[in-house]
């Protein structure tokens, strides 16, 4: 016997009576339900990796910046943001907008959706795309820990400022970008200087140092030319191809538009970093009140030793 019968059509059997709903169904089945914890998804950060090769059409014409290399570990460091259901449709129309603006021989991908439609969050980057070893990344990590944990800032939130176009210096691609200022620009601490964004330049600060200690490359160097206060982004979309002036400057006064004036008052909420290396990513917390001097001593003992 199979594992499934499957009955007769036959114009002589009567439909089947409907199955009796529940008391409250109706409500149950309305109703939508709540939000993942955001620990679920440093579980399933990752996709199903298709190929090892770099085969850029797995990729919608991607090309893997650093080549799979059995032994090293893929590593990046990144503030995560998870926007709301309406956050979310507000930037899904202005992306479309920017397509129109865009027009029809420049393919404006974005970063809201996965290829089977579901939401993703979005990220403030902290590092560059880093590669490391099997025998450093668990001291990099209990490093990079050390230092986030022990900066000081504790919980903050940041706002959009804009959008720009950013192009990449590790890929060929470009990114439409929110650019990002700290909801408290003018904060006066010991630990944070004046600065558009002071907590995220002391985060930046503490993960440059862990990696070059690590003979990594930092991120936003000023020798190249970025101005790391005012390069802090959250990427939306991204193109291959190169946007013409005219157009690049019409998608970007669509902040202005009043149907995204509520973007101005968005706030997004600090409170952590995530460090994911391989496909395991790790949440380290912000913590506040931390003293200046012995933890500038400890975090020194911890990269260089005693």
């Amino acid at each position: 016997m199979g594992l499934v019968e499957y009955s007769s059509s036959s114009d002589d059997e009567a439909p089947a009576p409907p199955k009796k709903r529940l008391k409250g169904q109706d409500h149950v089945s309305d109703s939508k339900m709540p939000p993942l914890p955001e620990a679920f998804h440093d579980l399933y950060a990752s996709t199903v990796r298709q190929s090892v090769e770099d085969d850029p059409s797995l990729h919608q014409g991607r090309k893997r910046l650093n080549p799979h290399v059995a032994g090293n570990w893929p590593t990046h460091l990144y503030i995560e943001w998870h926007p709301t259901e309406v956050q979310h449709d507000t930037l899904d129309a202005l992306i479309k907008r920017a397509q129109q603006d865009l027009g029809d021989d420049i393919q404006l991908h974005t970063f809201l959706n996965s290829d089977l439609g579901t939401d993703l969050p979005l990220h403030i980057s902290l590092s560059r795309p880093l590669s490391l070893l099997t025998s450093t990344k668990d001291e990099y990590l209990s490093k990079v820990k050390h230092s986030i944990r022990s900066c000081g800032t504790g919980v903050f939130s940041v706002k959009p400022a804009g959008l720009a176009w950013y192009k990449s210096p590790d890929s060929d691609r470009t990114f439409f970008v929110l650019r990002i200022a700290s909801a408290n620009a003018t904060h006066d601490s010991k630990h944070l200087r004046a600065s558009t964004n002071p907590e995220l330049m002391m985060l930046l600060t503490r993960c440059n140092t862990v990696a070059a200690h690590f003979d990594q490359p930092p991120l936003y160097q000023q020798s190249q030319g970025e101005s790391a206060d005012t390069a802090f982004h959250i990427s939306i979309g991204w193109t291959l191809a190169a946007p013409d002036e005219e157009a690049r400057l019409r998608a970007l006064n669509l902040f202005q538009d009043k149907e995204f004036k509520d973007i101005h008052a968005w706030n997004v909420k600090v409170d952590g970093v995530k460090a994911k290396i391989g496909n395991v990513v790790t949440h380290v917390p912000l913590l506040g009140n931390v003293k200046t001097t012995d933890d500038e001593d400890d975090f020194a003992d911890l990269l260089y030793g005693s």
